[in-house]
């Protein structure tokens, strides 16, 4: 699916010196849901195309009631283009617990998650505190777990633990550490990531990256069905996967920037429901029964990586879809 930024590409590689973007029905519940994120400006890391000015044509986008207004000649639009550019403060928190073996403790099995929400918002029923409390507090708790089980009895590789910055601004914090990671290049065998564990059906989940072109790596998925199969035996939903998913889930977490580099990597996750990015997420709708066994099933397909002989083998065409 092409974004607005390739779509705006492609027309002006073809000489229009303008782009103008007429919502329809679908493209105008999208900006009235995600609209405000653009009035709180936007986000990257430093040089990222985000915080780029360029002199390029121009690009706006109407809303689907200007479709008239637009197709009669001669009509102008002015905009009083103002930039105003800050740093943003935002941190990951890393941690690590040696392997035991002398040959597989220079890798790592990294567990991820993100620690940040979206703090205090516009207003519902008159509460204006977002507390995340499945996105993602339930993340957090369940690599906090894991990270106690591994000081207790260590694997034969090493554990990472990523508690990591800025995802709802864009992966930011996932980004940065894919590139700059605290320890050797090449040296993170796999990342088994934590998203929204707390939710929807007990018994069902999904494994994002389980399927292609997501899947980077079949050696890993098998480890972590088996585990599933053995313990938590969830019912995977795998429509979530698929490439052809409106919600495009596989790309909005911290597994991404990891999956682009070639690394097998995961997201475990209870998927969204009606409280996703609303006061409403709250700790008394978490089911912890569910993110118990979420916590488990992801501890086990780790411990699993961290104590086999070779890495979880890596797909050799694996290639995503954007």
């Amino acid at each position: 699916v092409a974004t607005l930024r390739d779509r705006t590409a492609e027309l002006v590689k073809a000489g229009a010196v303008a782009v103008v973007f007429v919502g329809d029905t679908r493209a105008q519940a999208v900006y009235e849901h995600w609209g405000h994120t653009y009035e709180r400006g936007r986000y990257d890391l430093p040089g990222g195309p985000n915080v780029k000015v360029n002199s390029g044509p121009p690009t706006i986008w109407l809303p689907v009631n200007a479709l008239s207004w637009a197709q009669q000649p001669g009509q102008q639009f002015t905009a009083d283009l103002r930039v105003e550019s800050f740093r943003y403060p935002s941190v990951n928190v890393v941690a690590k617990i040696p392997g035991t073996d002398a040959q597989l403790k220079s890798q790592y099995v990294l567990f991820g998650t993100h620690q940040d929400h979206d703090g205090v918002r516009e207003a519902v029923a008159g509460d204006s505190i977002y507390n995340g409390a499945d996105d993602n507090a339930t993340g957090c708790s369940a690599v906090l777990a894991i990270m106690r089980a591994f000081k207790q009895k260590p694997g034969r590789r090493s554990a990472l633990f990523a508690f990591q910055g800025a995802e709802e601004r864009g992966l930011i914090g996932s980004r940065y550490y894919s590139m700059h990671p605290t320890v050797g290049e090449n040296a993170i065998v796999a990342v088994l990531n934590a998203e929204m564990m707390g939710r929807n059906s007990p018994d069902s989940a999904a494994l994002m990256g389980s399927q292609r072109p997501h899947r980077n790596s079949l050696d890993l998925v098998q480890t972590a069905l088996a585990a599933n199969k053995a313990n938590s035996n969830f019912k995977l939903d795998t429509l979530w996967d698929r490439p052809d998913h409106p919600e495009g889930w596989f790309f909005r977490s911290d597994n991404l920037p990891y999956a682009r580099l070639g690394i097998p990597a995961l997201s475990y996750t209870s998927l969204l429901h009606p409280d996703y990015h609303t006061p409403r997420d709250e700790r008394e709708r978490i089911s912890y029964p569910k993110l118990t066994n979420m916590a488990l099933w992801m501890y086990l397909t780790g411990w699993a990586v961290a104590n086999r002989t070779a890495p979880p083998a890596r797909d050799k065409d694996f290639k995503l879809e954007r």
